[in-house]
């Protein structure tokens, strides 16, 4: 097949969308399917709406990662003077302000890409790109696919009243992807067909090599090890266990706090600002770097106390290498409270509770951690999930007579 696949960033960017497609898509250029991406941003950004238009990267460019052409289309100079009128409208009024952003895209897609199989956007930031991918779908004659990154924020009142337009491209799409059951569930309330929905899960991206013993040496770790592993945003809720640190120094003064991800804002001077050695900040890394697996290898407990997440990739990891994981109560997560992992309040005193549990049983610890590893195995398979998608759009193609169009490497 010729798949397109659209998000406003693309891998190297860092984040769990970024690495998870870029992972399935090398993996079907790989199966014979040709790959071709339109996107904007290779850096860590998260403010999606200006960083795509006005404050875009300048200049179109291009480059090749893991045998995918990535297309990267910005804004110019003209088309930012007019999107400087029409960009404060679109969260108030989406009707009126994302066709115009989206159309501009579309139409400059169109002119960079020839014929295609499958067009399929996968949703980070705001939803003029999910509706451009639309317009290029239809434009060649080929099914729309959108994975919409679904998170509890837009299950809320407010939510479900700025994001109306975006759920509507969802009701127009061919096929949806989605994480987990729950997130399928809440596709069907808001409209979309059972039968275009299509669950897939999310792999772990980790090195086949890692070394925890020289990890804990290279960086100081004390007896015991508490991991967080992601952006250094504050809904990742990474300054939540920045102050559930003292707590549990009060019960298990020997344990060290790792946080390792990319920084945003004021997120570097924060950590800092503990001023305790048993706190180490590390910045991004890639997705396959031996140093990410290392500390998931050297940690006794990982904790991403986040509020927004679709499946959370991360927690998949750190299962993937037996560890017990902590995430918050919101919907969509795969973590069973109290088998494999706990859930909690966004909130430093219950999440402090939980890790002071674990960190004082090393037995319930590893077994929690070890029921996860065998969740991975039997249900996150990357090959199975690759799968499950490239079958979709060969099913949804049929579906529309279009026959299907299997890669040379079909498997």
């Amino acid at each position: 097949m010729r798949i397109i696949h659209t998000a406003t960033a693309y891998y190297p960017s860092v984040g769990g969308a970024q690495l998870h497609w870029y992972t399935i898509g090398r993996m079907l250029g790989e199966r014979g399917h040709g790959m071709t991406v339109f996107s904007q941003w290779t850096d860590q950004r998260n403010r999606y709406l200006l960083d795509s238009t006005l404050r875009a990267p300048w200049g179109d460019d291009a480059y090749e990662v893991g045998g995918i052409r990535v297309q990267r289309v910005q804004p110019t100079l003209a088309a930012r003077c007019w999107m400087a009128l029409v960009v404060p409208w679109c969260v108030p009024f989406p009707e009126a302000g994302y066709p115009l952003l989206s159309r501009w895209f579309e139409r400059r897609w169109a002119a960079r890409c020839g014929e295609a199989d499958v067009v399929h956007n996968i949703r980070i930031g705001r939803e003029h790109l999910t509706w451009a991918s639309l317009g290029l779908a239809r434009r060649r004659g080929c099914p729309f696919f959108v994975t919409p990154n679904y998170s509890p924020r837009m299950q809320t009142r407010l939510g479900r009243v700025l994001m109306r337009h975006f759920f509507r491209v969802l009701r127009r799409s061919d096929g949806v992807f989605v994480f987990t059951r729950a997130e399928g569930e809440e596709m069907e309330r808001l409209g979309v067909g059972r039968e275009r929905i299509c669950r897939i899960g999310v792999g772990p991206l980790l090195a086949s090599d890692w070394d925890a013993d020289g990890f804990r040496a290279a960086h100081g770790i004390r007896r015991k090890m508490v991991l967080f592993l992601g952006q250094k945003l504050g809904y990742k809720g990474f300054d939540v266990l920045l102050a559930a640190a003292p707590k549990v120094w009060a019960r298990e003064p020997e344990t060290s706090f790792v946080f390792m991800g990319p920084h945003y804002d004021d997120s570097r001077e924060r950590i800092a600002a503990l001023g305790d050695g048993r706190v180490v900040d590390i910045g991004r890394v890639d997705a396959m770097d031996p140093l990410k697996a290392s500390a998931l290898a050297a940690a006794d407990v990982f904790a991403l106390p986040s509020r927004q997440e679709g499946i959370g990739g991360v927690y998949i990891e750190a299962w993937a290498m037996g560890k017990p994981v902590i995430g918050c109560r919101i919907p969509f997560l795969t973590i069973e409270d109290g088998v494999d992992g706990y859930l909690v309040e966004q909130d430093s005193e219950a999440l402090a509770g939980r890790l002071i549990e674990l960190l004082g049983d090393p037995e319930k610890a590893r077994a929690m951690g070890e029921r996860g590893r065998e969740k991975v195995a039997r249900e996150y398979a990357w090959e199975g999930i690759v799968t499950r998608v490239e079958d979709f759009y060969e099913e949804v193609r049929r579906r529309q007579g279009l026959g299907g169009v299997g890669g040379e490497g079909r498997r």
